[in-house]
């Protein structure tokens, strides 16, 4: 008797299951509509499944059905109805069957940090929210610095002077203690968030065996969301943290995380099994942070076993942490390779999604065209500022942003033109693309956001209460002589332009920090009122989070004028690292009459540049000199505290710079110290190149003449002698960071300036 055929389960069910399997090890990319096709045309649904499973995105919820081309919409709309339904129940099936506490919340982590959105980048016209894993890149880390109290035999566990990504000592954190603590600074916009929200996604889907690292549970926490806690007399332990405060947020996404095991996450933690991740301590405010790093220190002091990472910016981390984390890591620029494995990944979600998910070949074909279009212009070396931008991923992303708006556009040369152009795009394109009529023009709007960030910048304020918000937007408009009411023009700005952004009950802020000093700085233009800068000069030239607050608007100001004026009050105040930063971002701006005028600022520049390096070598202060030496060339190449030399840097960096280095080097050590000098010790060994496999020999023994090594083993910059009697010839200036990375490139470059 033949055997009864099964129940064949409904297509939503079929198609939820799919979702589900989909959703368990953490998504797949942006995928098939031909699946769709024989789903809901032909209804071949083992056929239609197989083809989905090669490339369908599926989004939980979300307007998917919406986005497939407006011909099926009716045809589709009460299938999607059905398959979202089903989709929901079966996710709460797979929460149901999460028997482990882990289970349950490790999803609820995992589906919190899905989205890719970096900071001030929301969705817009023609812009979609991808997954974070379709186009995530791997950052690269610094370690150059890494563990200084390790013997040399630990130090090998991380090989001191490649490239290095998270994994690498996430990987070692159970045997090497100094991995437990990582500290990851980087400047604003270099993607330390979206880092972190990686993290906690490939742990919350147990996707970690693909890196080799021991599994940890995830907890991402963004310090500003605790301040109010953090500020109590007694605040919270981290257990409690978590289990009050972080677990009842997520349980919004599933309400049985409410009963977990009270001591649930202290044990996680003893047991050493946790990956806490703390986000953003420069965004405390500067007279809280002590308190804060406290803290932090206590909580990884009690749970040592368990890795503790710690974001910030770099100054707020060393100016107001007291117990730094035991491993401090960089996060590098962006490598060409780097942007364009985001651009790709990016432009590819973009189009698919755009089309419902297709991934046919015209689909194809148009993602590869816009991104070689946008990539050729990154890459163009007769525009080497889109370079340079391009090596920040928020700038990255906003320049993919703003190509998409118009794919083929020529894209702005500098950050504010760059800033303008996004504004433009979320005041005046983004609203007309959709058909909304706003009461006042895109210009006057842009004039009430200038009007408001330059108060809250002279206020220092990031983060403003709703209330005050709407204060600062009627004075603006009552300074145009507009009668629109600030309340409905303020809920326009935010619900439609994205400008400025909530933050629950805490208040509002600009979607980036960035848009808040543009937008101050072409207010300051506009009012011309560049007395305005005059007081903040000195206090900006020095690089501190909280002292610097006005140096980014300075910048941007300097980018939109004549700064000839402002450069010489900054020289006179002894703001000569300002100054030089200002010179440097108008020589973008490429206006023949503002070039000569600097021209004539560069010899009186230059000599204030070098006072400060002359006064340490004339009194022998040869470390702080040369500290001096290697911040003025990382300036000279317009680089920041924690960036580091490209090597296009080397092999073009100004001659006239070497030299001035070099004379002063070689004058005040007798000539026992200089550029000039380690050359000629260079072509004594027939200049060996650190990467030439063939003169690894030639170049250690180089290294080993001038004392940069010792017994085949690299030493760090702190080893170095610096002593005048007891140094090697040609051990200084020590520019490096590692002298492997760059040497011989920098070697070659001062021979061919012929020094």
């Amino acid at each position: 008797m033949p055997e009864e055929p099964s129940k064949q389960p409904s297509i939503p069910d079929q198609l939820a299951e799919l979702a589900v399997k989909v959703l368990k090890p953490g998504g797949v990319g942006v995928g098939s509509a031909y699946g769709l096709w024989l789903l809901f045309i032909e209804h071949k649904a083992a056929e239609a499944i197989a083809s989905a499973v090669i490339g369908m995105c599926l989004s939980y919820g979300g307007n998917l059905w919406g986005e497939i081309h407006k011909g099926n919409e009716r045809r589709f709309k009460a299938t999607g109805a059905a398959i979202d339904g089903t989709i929901d129940h079966t996710i709460e099936q797979l929460f149901a069957k999460a028997t482990r506490a882990e289970d349950a919340y490790l999803l609820c982590q995992a589906l919190d940090c899905r989205d890719y959105k970096p900071e001030g980048m929301g969705a817009r016209d023609r812009i979609s929210i991808p997954q974070l894993q379709e186009i995530f890149v791997p950052l690269e880390l610094d370690s150059s610095a890494i563990a200084p109290g390790l013997q040399p035999r630990d130090r090998r566990t991380i090989e001191p002077f490649q490239e290095l990504d998270i994994w690498a000592f996430l990987r070692e954190s159970k045997r090497q203690p100094a991995y437990r603590q990582l500290a990851i600074v980087a400047w604003g916009g270099f993607g330390k968030t979206t880092l972190l929200k990686h993290l906690a996604f490939i742990y919350g889907t147990k996707q970690h065996r693909q890196f080799k690292v021991p599994f940890l549970i995830p907890v991402l926490l963004p310090l500003r969301s605790y301040r109010s806690l953090f500020a109590q007399e007694k605040p919270p332990d981290l257990p409690a943290l978590v289990m009050q405060h972080h677990i009842t947020q997520l349980a919004e996404l599933n309400p049985r995380l409410k009963k977990l095991p009270a001591k649930w996450f202290e044990d996680v933690l003893t047991n050493g099994d946790a990956l806490v991740m703390m986000d953003g301590f420069d965004e405390i405010p500067e007279s809280e942070r002590p308190a804060l790093g406290r803290w932090i220190t206590a909580q990884m002091r009690r749970f040592d076993r368990s890795v503790f990472i710690l974001t910030s910016r770099p100054t707020a981390y060393k100016d107001d942490f007291a117990e730094p984390l035991r491993t401090k890591l960089w996060v590098r620029p962006l490598k060409p390779s780097q942007q364009e494995a985001f651009v790709r990944q990016w432009y590819r979600c973009q189009e698919q999604l755009d089309r419902g998910g297709r991934n046919t070949p015209e689909v194809q074909r148009e993602a590869t065209r816009n991104a070689d279009n946008l990539l050729n212009q990154i890459h163009n070396p007769d525009r080497p500022e889109l370079a340079d931008l391009a090596k920040n991923p928020l700038l990255l992303n906003l320049l993919a942003t703003y190509h998409r708006s118009d794919p083929g556009v020529e894209l702005p040369r500098q950050r504010a033109e760059l800033y303008q152009d996004i504004c433009t795009l979320q005041l005046r394109k983004r609203p007309a693309a959709r058909g909304i009529e706003l009461s006042l023009s895109w210009e006057d709007r842009q004039k009430v956001l200038q009007a408001v960030a330059l108060k809250m910048m002279q206020r220092t304020l990031k983060l403003i209460p709703e209330a005050e918000l709407v204060q600062l937007v009627a004075q603006a408009l009552q300074m145009q002589g507009k009668s629109v009411a600030p309340e409905a023009l303020l809920k326009q700005i935010i619900d439609v332009s994205e400008l400025i952004v909530r933050q629950g009950l805490e208040g509002c802020e600009f979607a980036h920090l960035s848009f808040q000093e543009f937008l101050a700085a072409k207010q300051i233009k506009d009012l011309q009122q560049e007395g305005l800068l005059y007081p903040c000069l000195h206090a900006a030239s020095i690089i501190s989070d909280d002292r610097s607050w006005w140096r980014q608007t300075i910048l941007l100001y300097a980018a939109q004028t004549n700064p000839t004026r402002l450069i010489q009050e900054a020289i006179r105040q002894g703001a000569t690292d300002l100054a030089y930063a200002c010179w440097q971002e108008t020589q973008r701006t490429l206006d023949p009459a503002i070039e000569a005028s600097l021209q004539a600022l560069k010899p009186a520049l230059q000599t204030s540049r070098y006072a400060t390096l002359e006064d340490l070598l004339k009194t022998q202060q040869w470390r702080e000199a040369d500290e001096e030496t290697y911040w003025l060339m990382l300036t000279t190449v317009g680089k920041e505290e924690g960036q580091w030399f490209d090597l296009e840097d080397l092999e073009n960096f100004p001659c006239e710079d070497l030299r001035t280095l070099d004379q002063l080097w070689v004058k005040y050590s007798h000539g026992k110290w200089g550029f000039s000098i380690q050359r000629r010790i260079w072509q004594e060994y027939d200049s060996p190149m650190f990467d030439d496999d063939s003169r690894v020999e030639d170049w250690i023994m180089f290294c080993e003449c001038v004392g940069w090594s010792k017994s085949g083993d690299w030493l760090y910059h702190s080893d170095l002698t610096f002593d005048l009697k007891e140094s090697q010839k040609g051990e200084l200036p020590g520019w490096f960071e590692s002298p492997q990375q760059g040497g011989g490139v920098l070697l070659s470059r001062i021979r061919a300036c012929g020094l």
